[in-house]
């Protein structure tokens, strides 16, 4: 029994011994692994402290570009507000412009009702005195009947541009009437004549005479001028009337066209139907 009793206080103290040994070696391990992460965690800090600041300097760049941004932007609405208002002002200017043109080329124009041009008379034809050679000579180059044999003109001269050579055309004439009614008669003459395909002779040359207009309304007229060979070469009758429409009559019937496209596109149907009839 004695021998028995023995062996087991040995186990003990064997077990007791092993326990310790474990326990010293747990710590040491736990030691030795705080310590490990202690230098990883260094580690990470040393390699990581550069980027948290290069990150940080990036952050603040950030935001003051952001802070830039923003301000060009409230500055840009601010532009394109007032931009809205400018452009609403110049457009009403525009319209004030447009409409302030139409009236005083309507004056102008107004103020040459009682006007004539004369083309194609030679420079010299009227002498020294141009109103008093032009009032008895309308009356007779156009067969116009007057109390008088005259018409009562008020002004006659040719156009300020420098006199032109021999071989140029000569400066036209602008003849002003004293009365409207006696210059819408001269022109109805003019205008019957031209519409029997005849002319105007004074002496060897060509005479012409138009409406005096002012520069504006010369240009849209003047758009009409193609559509108007086309038409003649059609027999059809036509007249241009105020400010710049032209009438056209045909088998009877009469329209009236405010652009020069309307009149193409109208001779193009007239051709068609001449086409059809043929």
């Amino acid at each position: 029994m004695p021998r028995k009793k023995n062996q087991t206080d040995d186990a003990e103290h064997t077990q007791q011994a092993g326990g310790a040994h474990a326990g010293a070696s747990l710590l040491a391990l736990r030691e030795a692994v705080t310590e490990i992460t202690a230098n990883i965690s260094k580690v990470i800090d040393e390699k990581l402290s550069p980027l948290s600041e290069l990150f940080k300097i990036h952050r603040e760049e950030l935001d003051r570009h952001d802070k830039r941004i923003t301000e060009a932007e409230q500055r840009i609405s601010a532009l394109e507000d007032a931009t809205d208002l400018v452009d609403g002002k110049i457009e009403a200017l525009e319209k004030m412009v447009c409409e302030l043109s139409e009236r005083a080329d309507d004056l102008e124009n107004r103020g040459r009702r009682k006007n004539i041009r004369i083309v194609g008379l030679p420079e010299e034809a009227e002498g020294d005195d141009p109103t008093r050679f032009f009032e008895t000579w309308l009356p007779q180059l156009l067969h116009i009947e007057t109390k008088s044999g005259r018409v009562k003109l008020e002004r006659a001269h040719r156009s300020l541009a420098p006199k032109p050579p021999t071989t140029q055309r000569p400066r036209p004439v602008l003849v002003r009437f004293h009365n409207y009614q006696d210059k819408q008669h001269v022109m109805n003459a003019a205008w019957e004549v031209g519409r029997k395909n005849q002319a105007l002779k004074h002496e060897d040359a060509t005479v012409m005479i138009f409406q005096d207009f002012s520069a504006s309304v010369l240009r849209r007229r003047k758009g009409y001028d193609a559509v108007k060979k086309q038409l003649r070469a059609l027999g059809t009758d036509y007249r241009l009337i105020y400010p710049a429409s032209l009438r056209v009559t045909c088998h009877g019937s009469t329209k009236v066209f405010h652009v020069p496209a309307a009149v193409e596109k109208y001779a193009q149907s007239l051709k068609e139907t001449l086409r059809e009839d043929v």
